[in-house]
């Protein structure tokens, strides 16, 4: 059963049997033909069209479903089926689940446990393609510091380098629920940050600064791998993934799509929080 409400009036919001989402007050939602629910009130957008845009989303799925990062959602699984769960039924929140990717290959086919999945995210690019690939997952456009998800509800939350709100996180966790943040390490793409500028800056750990309370940090562990590239057009689509590309000079792009082989470093964090 789906834990959402209304982004107005926080009542609970009802399938009406046909095409939308409705709540006591009669505020209504459609779903897009791709299956998803728009969530984001028009005054909570800072720009006309938030988030990953076309492109950026395109981008990372072409990169995602050629199984690079596998390692990682091998070790998101292990992490979270090592977890001492109660229940074997899960109510989890991909949050800023982009395409889907994560929700899929991470968090739904888990040794011993159910997954109940939905994700949201503020692009509404990233949530149409998540929906119309992912059918068994529900998932819906909003701010991840204003949730339309009831309170108490969620079992445990997944945040793979995106923005966290520890506040909403906290409101929307079951007590002793968790939080699972997968943050960059201190090399992570350090090869392709030295393709863009003349010296590469190791990433700094400060998530758990970051979480605070009313979080408490159970583990926290790194997952390291080695990826070969051999498509300059898939490196490409590695950089579109990052922050580093807004800053990709055109001379440094050029340099990119001259690259044949490469080896990356991927280098993550991966800690457990429980509020």
């Amino acid at each position: 059963m789906l834990s959402i409400h209304c982004p107005f009036c926080k009542n609970s919001l009802h399938f009406d049997g046909n095409r939308s989402y409705v709540c006591e007050n009669n505020h209504n939602f459609d779903l897009a033909k791709q299956g998803y629910l728009n969530l984001l009130p028009v005054n909570k957008k800072k720009s006309k069209s938030p988030g990953d845009d076309e492109m950026m989303v395109k981008a990372r799925r072409e990169f995602l479903e050629q199984g690079f990062y596998d390692p990682l959602m091998n070790e998101i699984k292990m992490v979270i089926e090592g977890l001492p769960i109660r229940s074997k039924e899960l109510s989890v929140l991909d949050s800023g689940c982009g395409e889907g990717y994560y929700s899929e290959h991470a968090l739904s086919g888990l040794n011993g446990l159910e997954s109940s999945i939905v994700g949201t995210d503020i692009s509404k690019y990233a949530v149409k393609h998540a929906a119309g690939r992912y059918k068994k997952n529900f998932y819906f456009v909003s701010s991840i510091y204003d949730l339309p998800i009831k309170t108490n509800c969620i079992d445990l939350i997944l945040s793979v380098f995106s923005p966290n709100d520890s506040n909403e996180f906290g409101r929307v966790l079951k007590e002793k629920g968790y939080l699972i943040v997968v943050s960059p390490g201190e090399n992570h793409m350090k090869q392709l940050a030295e393709l863009i500028y003349d010296s590469f800056r190791p990433h700094e750990y400060n998530i758990v600064e970051k979480i605070g309370k009313p979080f408490n940090v159970i583990s926290n562990h790194r997952k390291s791998f080695e990826i070969e590239i051999t498509d300059s057009t898939m490196l490409m689509n590695l950089l579109k993934m990052t922050p580093y590309y807004w800053n990709t000079s055109k001379k440094a792009q050029e340099k990119i799509m001259q690259c044949a082989e490469i080896s990356i470093s991927c280098d993550f964090q991966i800690t457990v929080f429980q509020n």
